[in-house]
Parts: C-alpha cells; structure tokens; sequence
C-alpha cells in the first residue's frame, strides 16, 4: 500500500519533470488501486482480491493493446488486400480478447467482492480515470497554446 501511495504522490508531483514518457501509462493502474483505496469502499481482503485480478487484467490489456497499435503501424504502410484484410481481423480478434478479458475479471471480481461494492469500485475507477485523462488533454492543450503564442 505504501508503494501504491508513494506511487500517487510521485505522479502528482507536478514540478518534477517526467523523465519518462510512459512512466505515467505504466503507473495507471497503480494510481487506480491507491484512489479505490483512499476511498475505503472495500474490505481487506477485497482490496487484496481486487488488486490482484485488476493488476492482472491491466497487465494484459495493456499487451493487447500494444499488439494493436504495432498491427495498426503495419496496416498504414500495407498495400496488399489480403494482408490488410489479415491485420484487420487481428485488430477485431484482439478488441473481442479484451472483450473476453474484461468478462472473466468481472467473474472473478463478483466472486470475491460484494456486489454493491464492486459497483462503486468500478464506478470509482472509471471517474478517477476519466477525471485524469481530462486533466491529461487540458494540459496538452495549454501546452499547445503557449507554444502557439
């Protein structure tokens, strides 16, 4: 819990420079984890039980997602039908395993998490990052603005 505190208060650091570019990607789901619990929704154990199944569904989203934007590299420079048809279906087939990955997370939340729980969990995660990316896009663009003055 410290690490995932110490975690936080790093990114939110603003005055340090972030050396590295994906270090806040890499660091979501940890900031996830320390939001729901400074939050206090879950018990113990369910914090134990949802860190783990959300480390594990991020790690491998975070793959599938990789393995789509190298396909969607290929497809940009690709001029053969076929391959493209190829590198497409990978993409859809790749969206339906996230799709997949989703789903058995769910199971193994909702059998570990109290119903009523998990919902605010979950809700409370997507308001943390949603809240973040805004934050991340208002920042982008005052940045563009003031290399645009």
């Amino acid at each position: 819990m410290s690490v995932a505190l110490s975690t936080l208060v790093m990114a939110n650091n603003k005055e340090q420079p972030n050396k590295c570019p994906n270090a806040q990607k890499n660091n979501l789901t940890e900031l996830v984890i320390a939001h729901i619990t400074e939050h206090g929704i879950l018990t113990e154990q369910e914090l134990a039980d949802f860190t783990a199944i959300f480390r594990q569904l991020s790690h491998d989203k975070r793959k599938l997602n990789k393995e789509n934007r190298a396909i969607k590299k290929q497809l940009e420079s690709c001029t053969d039908s076929k391959q493209m048809v190829d590198l497409m279906q990978q993409i859809a087939t790749n969206d339906l395993k996230r799709a997949q990955l989703d789903k058995e997370a769910l199971d193994a939340y909702i059998e570990k998490i109290d119903a009523s729980r998990l919902v605010q969990v979950l809700q409370c995660s997507e308001k943390y990052k949603n809240n973040l990316f805004k934050e991340m896009r208002i920042k982008r663009q005052e940045m563009k603005e003031k290399t645009n003055n």
